[in-house]
């Protein structure tokens, strides 16, 4: 599974705590209405897919955000901001008025940044490489093209496939090759991507503030 989405589901589980602590419930985002779902699949289809795949792994630097909606007894919202830049990446996540802040710089350390307090935590550094939403076949197996749909007026391909021994399905935009939406059934989770932007990002993004207080966690990553 890609770094940038076990960072994503290890950020929602830490505010699922503090929905705990908290007593409080979020109401759950409606998920949005969708039509047009083609039922047969065909080889000009199959072959498609791998045209956008292609045309995504180009993206090097990118930025768009991440709606995440989690059912179950206690369902829960949260909106997230990536921004990729080759090696480099930084996560903003929003959820019951906490603000979290994850960066990796090009040498692969995490770090874990409170804006408020202006401190840090950072992490030892990862082999793995940063990977961008153009990247989801790795780690998925049995992908198989289910059909076209359009979603939020934009055209897609519909796929479904194993990741991490879940059922996973996917809308794939035919302009970029990214997601639209991934629906994980056994974690009832749906996440819908937005406002993608596709280019040069901004290298302060990626920085740690030269006065904040950073404290080195020990450990292998």
């Amino acid at each position: 599974m890609k770094k940038w989405f076990v960072l994503l589901l290890t950020m929602v589980l830490l505010t699922l705590n503090l929905a705990a602590c908290g007593g409080g419930g979020t109401e759950q985002a409606a998920a949005p209405q969708v039509d047009g779902l083609k039922d047969q699949q065909d080889k000009a289809s199959i072959n498609s897919l791998d045209e956008l795949l292609a045309k995504a792994g180009q993206a090097k630097e990118l930025s768009f955000e991440m709606i995440t909606t989690m059912s179950g007894d206690q369902p829960i919202s949260s909106t997230s901001k990536m921004f990729i830049s080759g090696e480099k990446a930084r996560m903003e996540m929003y959820a019951m008025g906490v603000q979290m802040i994850t960066i990796i710089d090009d040498e692969g350390n995490a770090y874990i940044y409170d804006p408020i307090n202006n401190n840090a935590m950072k992490m030892p550094a990862s082999q793995e490489e940063i990977d961008s939403p153009g990247d989801w076949t790795e780690g998925t197996s049995d992908i198989e093209v289910i059909g076209e749909e359009i979603i939020d007026g934009l055209d897609c391909l519909v796929a479904m496939g194993i990741s991490e021994g879940m059922a996973t399905k996917i809308w794939v935009r035919k302009d970029i090759g990214m997601p639209a939406r991934v629906e994980i059934e056994e974690k009832q989770a749906v996440i819908e991507y937005k406002n993608y932007k596709i280019g040069p990002q901004d290298p302060a993004l990626f920085q740690i503030p030269a006065d904040a207080l950073i404290t080195e966690l020990p450990g292998t990553p």
